[in-house]
């Protein structure tokens, strides 16, 4: 036993492990915050999926290749303290220069157009007027485009046979112009009745937006009510408005009960075809936006990404003998995890009701308030003279000769790229659904949840099957996770698929790590280990990303949402199946369920090492410990 951290005792509290407890709770509540809603951040920046994944794609092999040498050159100066530091401040800076980020403007994308419309309403029916002004003075080519989003969708409708479009509509309440206005959802097919009214909204609210959206185009917009009507060089069609969604409830119609005129925005996704010559409404699909978002969230991840190999070397060091105890410092970073994940939500929940998008920009200032206090905090941390970052990554190329461990790292790869089409597009899909920050933070603490009591009783389900059969389990989890996911209608039934999550992680990963100690040659077992962290948060999720990026796409008639967890559904079960018949027919050396090679030094309940590999808190780094 360590005598000098023996009398750091006060109150029967370590002082010299507070500092170790405050940073990964600090640190690891600043990714909670924010980092889980970066994807739908940029989805509400105009950034298609395509665009998504090539960013989350980028960024795991950049930082499996940035840690070791940020690793290397603290152990050569010496200055861990500094770098890790300087690694807090730089990443609250730099992800809070993503604010800046520009939008996207209608020429800038051709996936996502936004037009302004009026809403008219009346006790019969309701529909949108759109209205251009002529250009009397234009080019040729400008007179042949359309200049208003619905115009273009009419025109999109007529010259491809009619395809699915999710349009939202978002309206300001005019109640001081007619305060007795009653605007009502309803499933009914006759004129205004109180009675039918599922939904409505009165004077109560007046000054604020509401919402709703159609997810057919083909129903509500292409049939043209009115012809044109031509005033002082405007021109105007009307366009009937049927079967909407508001608050994630479907209605028939809206009527009023009253004549009203509000003034709307309408957004659309997934124009693929525009006429050749109309080059303001089509660009490349790598827009300004995408270059400005990627430099600065590359430099972001740069600085980010030595942080956790810091950390934990500070964490080891410290308590010298007694690495036993280091899961109930990392605990407290997954308590700060859940903690600010469930408050960001409600902050940006609250700061958006009466807006038309989600307001990001407060849990951005927390996250920098976070990365300064885990700052501050790593001045505190004791530095001894042999404190070294361990590099995991000597000799792999001797690993190339184990068919075994090429297998395992296969299959680890399988799993990084599950993890990725749930890690970043999740979020996406649930909010194209109709889903709001409160349930994608519910989402979030099932999550953090399931994992923690999986984890605690990992060891035990290891040791009585087996880890071979526990990753069979995990294969066939995803396969559910996902195919559950592709029939849901609701947001909200999202919650009990992803108590799967514990399994798809929280098993997966503790097998996974046993697994790789156990097929490790003589002398690798830690090169193995780094490479299940590096091949699972790197490799897999750069691959999974992109590839997802591109499904996810409407464009180019890829298989869209749906049918992308379908697809990676059967996949799984793919994987699953060759697995099973790998291990019975050339991998006789698997370990059995009563093996007592060390399996369980890996899965200690007091040590809980896998409980790092958070799923969210991998966005930040995406590493393992100690690679």
């Amino acid at each position: 036993m360590d005598t000098k951290r023996d009398i750091q005792l006060i109150c029967g509290i370590n002082r010299l492990l507070l500092p170790v407890k405050g940073i990964y709770f600090f640190f690891i509540a600043a990714v909670g915050d924010l980092l889980p809603f970066i994807p739908v951040y940029m989805k509400q920046l105009g950034l298609s999926s395509t665009e998504t994944g090539i960013i989350y794609g980028v960024m795991p092999f950049l930082s499996f290749f940035v840690r070791p040498l940020f690793g290397a050159v603290a152990d050569k100066f010496h200055k861990h303290k500094l770098i890790l530091c300087l690694c807090c401040i730089l990443t609250g800076l730099f992800y809070g220069l993503l604010l800046v980020t520009p939008t996207k403007g209608r020429g800038d994308s051709e996936q996502h157009l936004t037009s302004p419309v009026q809403f008219q309403c009346n006790p019969v029916d309701s529909f949108l007027r759109d209205c251009t002004r002529s250009m009397g003075n234009s080019s040729d080519a400008l007179k042949k485009c359309p200049m208003s989003i619905l115009d273009d969708i009419w025109l999109y409708e007529n010259n491809n046979n009619t395809k699915e479009m999710a349009c939202s509509i978002n309206c300001k309440n005019k109640f001081s112009l007619a305060p007795n206005l009653r605007i009502c959802f309803t499933n009914s097919t006759d004129q205004f009745d109180d009675y039918a009214c599922k939904t409505s909204l009165n004077s109560s609210r007046s000054g604020q937006f509401f919402t709703f959206s159609v997810k057919n185009i083909e129903v509500p917009f292409n049939y043209i009510i009115g012809g044109k009507t031509v005033a002082d060089g405007v021109e105007c069609k009307d366009f009937n408005l049927k079967n909407v969604i508001y608050k994630e409830n479907r209605f028939y119609q809206i009527l009023c009960n009253e004549e009203a005129l509000l003034d709307c925005t309408v957004h659309c996704d997934h124009i693929k075809e525009m006429k050749p010559e109309c080059s303001l409404h089509a660009n490349t699909v790598l827009s300004t936006t995408f270059w400005v978002f990627l430099v600065i969230y590359l430099l972001a991840n740069i600085v980010s990404s030595p942080a956790f190999s810091l950390m934990d070397a500070f964490a080891y060091d410290i308590l010298g003998e007694r690495r036993g105890l280091w899961g109930r410092q990392r605990l407290w970073g997954t308590i700060g995890f859940a903690l600010f994940a469930v408050t960001s939500t409600f902050i940006m929940d609250h700061l958006s009701k009466t807006t038309t998008h989600i307001d990001y920009s407060l849990s951005f200032y927390i996250f920098i308030g976070l990365m300064i206090c885990a700052a501050v905090t790593s001045f505190f941390l004791e530095v001894s003279e042999n404190l070294v970052v361990q590099q995991m990554f000597k000799n792999m190329s001797r690993l190339l000769k184990y068919p075994n461990v090429i297998v395992f790292l296969i299959i680890l790869t399988c799993f990084g790229i599950n993890n990725a089409v749930i890690e970043v597009f999740l979020f996406w899909y649930l909010k194209d659904m109709g889903s709001t920050q409160l349930n994608l933070g519910l989402c979030l603490v099932a999550n953090c949840s399931v994992e923690v009591v999986m984890l605690f009783f990992a060891g035990d389900i290891i040791k009585k099957v087996g880890q071979t059969k526990c990753l069979y389990l995990a294969l066939a989890a995803f396969a559910i996770r996902f195919f559950a996911h592709s029939f849901i209608t609701n947001p909200w039934y999202a919650l009990p698929i992803e108590t799967l999550h514990g399994i798809t992680f929280g098993l997966m990963y503790a097998a996974a790590s046993s697994y790789g100690s156990v097929i490790a040659p003589p002398g690798m077992s830690a090169t193995v280990q780094g490479l299940v962290g590096g091949v699972y948060f790197g490799l897999g999720k750069g691959i999974g990303s992109l590839v997802t990026g591109k499904l996810f796409d409407q464009k180019e008639g890829l298989l869209g949402q749906v049918w992308t967890f379908r697809l990676y559904g059967f996949v799984s079960i793919f994987t699953l199946v060759i697995y099973l018949l790998y291990n019975l027919c050339f991998d006789k050396q698997r370990p059995e369920p009563n093996d007592e090679r060390p399996v369980q030094k890996s899965i200690d309940r007091e040590e809980l090492d896998v409980l790092m590999y958070n799923s969210k808190d991998d966005s930040i780094t995406g590493q393992h410990r100690g690679n």
